[in-house]
């Protein structure tokens, strides 16, 4: 279980509600630590025996689930030979003195704005070369011929932190810049933003480029379907399960129907806690978030753990993964501890 958008600041540990997330509690007072250096996306890659997928760029990796666009070759062969972002819609807001990406700051929307939204970008740049086509979980795919890759956060990293801070470095940064100032003008006038203006949402005032930097996707043979499953709509979960010939399931609402398959097959579950806006929640709290998610997914993992249903149990956020087995439960020595501590 990843949760996929849960970056803690500078190593602190948030001291969400010990009776409000018992399932995460637990996991991080029993579960074995380990620190994954380079993050989850090359970890998963590893995890499930592809050493080559985890050198591959994350933006490469997401790229393999998009089907050739309009006019293109069979299989997307003739999408041009050019950097390839992800591009996450954001919201930056400007303060007096700096600018930075809100705890919010991450905007998804509905599958007819991104649509609208490629269908702007391409009658806007089309001239340019620059291409945008939609991902699966809101983000973009951006092709940059020109522009080289360059190591950028993604969002997910930065939220609630000023924009000053995450400013590329490097040869490409000029020119990536100036992208991004166009970009911001061009959304400043954009009518979907309007749109969403007058119906009290948030705006997108600009596309956060990442996931550039490693190697291309290198070349495999055909690939039998995995017999591992993945639920979730992350671009870089779908184009990981893409390249292995399958396809990433739908997140269910509860896990309780997934256990109840009784498959012996491993399963990735890639989870979002800024995902929890989308269930009611009026204001963004990350012990809200977190609950809920420990409601849907975490504590009833406990429970198939504890019933023999699970042999294992992984949890991965914040660059932590932590491993649980039904004997971990047994280490009854282990004092509470703040819920995110072990992950921090």
């Amino acid at each position: 279980m990843i949760i996929t958008d849960l970056y803690l600041p500078q190593a602190e540990a948030p001291g969400a509600a010990l009776e409000a997330v018992p399932g995460i509690e637990l996991v991080g007072r029993f579960g074995a630590r380990s620190a994954l250096a380079d993050g989850w996306r090359p970890w998963l890659a590893r995890w499930l025996g592809h050493e080559d997928l985890a050198q591959a760029a994350p933006a490469s990796i997401a790229a393999a689930s998009l089907t050739a666009p309009a006019g293109a070759a069979e299989g997307g062969a003739a999408m041009p030979a050019a950097t390839r972002w992800i591009a996450t819609p954001v919201e930056l807001v400007a303060g007096l003195s700096s600018v930075h990406l809100g705890q919010r700051g991450i905007v998804r929307l509905a599958p007819p704005e991104r649509m609208a939204l490629c269908d702007a970008f391409a009658r806007t740049f089309g001239g340019s070369g620059l291409k945008l086509w939609p991902l699966s979980g809101g983000d973009f795919l951006m092709e940059t011929p020109g522009i080289e890759p360059l190591a950028t956060p993604e969002p997910a990293r930065c939220l609630g932190a000023q924009l000053a801070a995450y400013l590329p470095r490097g040869a490409a940064a000029p020119a990536l810049l100036r992208l991004a100032s166009e970009i911001e003008m061009w959304l400043h006038g954009e009518p979907l933003n309007a749109a969403r203006r007058a119906r009290g949402v948030q705006p997108v005032t600009q596309l956060w480029l990442w996931g550039s930097a490693g190697g291309p996707v290198p070349a495999r043979p055909p690939a039998q379907p995995a017999a591992d499953l993945a639920f979730g709509d992350d671009a870089y979960l779908a184009g990981l399960w893409h390249l292995q010939g399958a396809a990433c399931r739908e997140l269910p609402r509860q896990l309780e129907p997934l256990l109840e398959q009784g498959s012996a097959v491993r399963a990735v579950l890639g989870v979002e806690a800024g995902g929890e806006l989308l269930y009611g929640e009026s204001a963004w709290r990350l012990d809200a978030a977190l609950a809920a998610l420990d409601r849907r997914f975490v504590s009833p993992a406990l429970r198939a753990l504890e019933a023999g249903m699970l042999g294992r149990l992984l949890v991965v956020a914040n660059d932590t993964c932590v491993s649980l087995t039904r004997l971990s439960t047994l280490k009854r020595w282990r004092l509470r501890r703040a819920p995110l501590a072990p992950f921090a």
